[in-house]
């Protein structure tokens, strides 16, 4: 072939990559919850922002898209999960990015079929995530993966995903049973007795014969006094420390669970959203009737303007209201709002997660009527911008002022 000729082809190659990834990067971003589940541990268990891309594998033999509109549509049972063709971010992508993220080694073979950029010109079959690589004998452990707890049997380019899908990818994912799903409550006292629920993410099917365990790191080691889950998927849990504490359910035919993070307190101490007794009035001292206004609310351990690390976020807010002498304080609120990516949540205090609101809308909630309170964010927070706000109300129902840097905070989480 004459020189000039490879010249040019070769410029076309280059520029037709260029394409691809041009055309990927002009698609929104996207963010989905990602849990990736290894063989002896969790890898991953967290929101993940993802979005089409083109990108090259060890076993790929070049770049290929994962893309919806490339690779899909895609179907399962005759039943499509998503009509129309337009670039979305799949399960593989989310998989992707986590991995380059927190630097886990991933591999995945290239199964082409037709021209890409045509109709469905194949997809990417992931074979490691981490140290776990599929097993091409008996027993053939191989990586799978669900959305919103339904297992799919299209490649993990073929289906469109959209903000807040629950994306799970777990090893040896086609030899078991069950997707294990733990439920129960956000926070308990120390050395009290709790129960928690195990059924099948899938089915909702309680899972019998489960183990309780606390994560330490990545690893689930199970709780020594817990007993395994009854036939109605119900277990007896008690914590004997205060502190934050993860709990992940195990059984050897199913993928473990999803965390369940506990707040544990010691009683009335102020943490896990309790507050400290107020000190019992005088007798003969006199009921103020007209309270005056609390002087100030002030947010404590979060830096106004800070740019924290993924994963390094502020997970308790805390704040000190004063009081003047002759005033009376009856709650102290709350409000949290997140935007990323031109989208805008607001945290829900009675839902304890993040939910959907218009940008700019600030909603409250109360946090108790003690002047120093902290709060226990049940996760970590996603990356996204962030403004933090507190009020005190007094017995009259008049707020404090919000004040830039002292009860209004704006921060980042890289």
């Amino acid at each position: 072939m004459p020189v000039s000729r490879r010249i040019v082809l070769a410029l076309s190659s280059v520029l037709f990559a260029l394409l691809l990834a041009s055309a990927s990067a002009a698609a929104t971003p996207i963010t989905v919850h990602l849990r990736v589940e290894g063989s002896s541990k969790t890898l991953f268990e967290g929101d993940i922002t993802t979005q089409p891309e083109t990108f090259e594998t060890e076993s790929s033999k070049g770049p290929h898209p994962c893309d919806y509109k490339e690779n899909g549509p895609g179907s399962e049972e005759g039943k499509t999960f998503e009509d129309g063709g337009n670039e979305s971010a799949t399960p593989t992508t989310a998989l992707h990015d986590a991995a380059l993220e927190i630097g886990l080694a991933f591999n995945a073979k290239w199964f082409g079929s037709g021209k890409e950029g045509a109709g469905n010109p194949g997809d990417f079959f992931v074979t490691q995530v981490g140290s776990d690589v599929e097993l091409t004998e008996a027993p053939f452990d191989a990586w799978g993966y669900a959305v919103d707890d339904t297992t799919a049997v299209v490649g993990g380019c073929q289906i469109a995903l959209a903000p807040g899908n629950e994306v799970l990818w777990a090893y040896n994912y086609f030899n078991l049973k069950h997707l294990l799903s733990l439920s129960g409550p956000a926070s308990v006292s120390v050395g009290t007795p709790f129960t928690v629920h195990v059924t099948d993410g899938q089915t909702g099917a309680p899972i019998s014969g489960a183990a309780i365990g606390e994560v330490a790191g990545e690893v689930t080691t199970t709780i020594p006094s817990s007993p395994l889950t009854d036939a109605n998927g119900n277990a007896t849990v008690v914590l004997a420390h205060a502190g934050t504490v993860k709990l992940k359910a195990t059984q050897s035919e199913s993928v473990r669970s999803n965390g369940l993070a506990v707040c544990v307190h010691n009683g009335n101490d102020g943490t896990c959203g309790t507050t400290v007794p107020h000190e019992p009035i005088t007798k003969g001292e006199p009921e103020i009737l007209h309270p005056a206004p609390p002087d100030v609310a002030m947010i404590g351990g979060v830096k106004n303007g800070h740019h924290y690390p993924r994963h390094g976020g502020p997970r308790i807010l805390r704040g000190l209201v004063q009081v003047p002498a002759d005033g009376t304080l009856r709650e102290v609120r709350i409000s949290l709002q997140r935007r990323n990516g031109g989208r805008c949540q607001v945290f829900s205090g009675t839902k304890e997660t993040f939910v959907h609101a218009r940008c700019g809308v600030t909603r409250f909630f109360s946090v108790g009527g003690s002047e120093s309170f902290s709060y226990l964010l049940p996760a970590p927070l996603p990356a996204g911008r962030y403004v933090y706000e507190i009020e005190g109300v007094n017995g009259a129902g008049q707020p404090t002022k919000l004040v830039r840097g002292v009860s209004k905070v704006v921060f980042r989480v890289r």
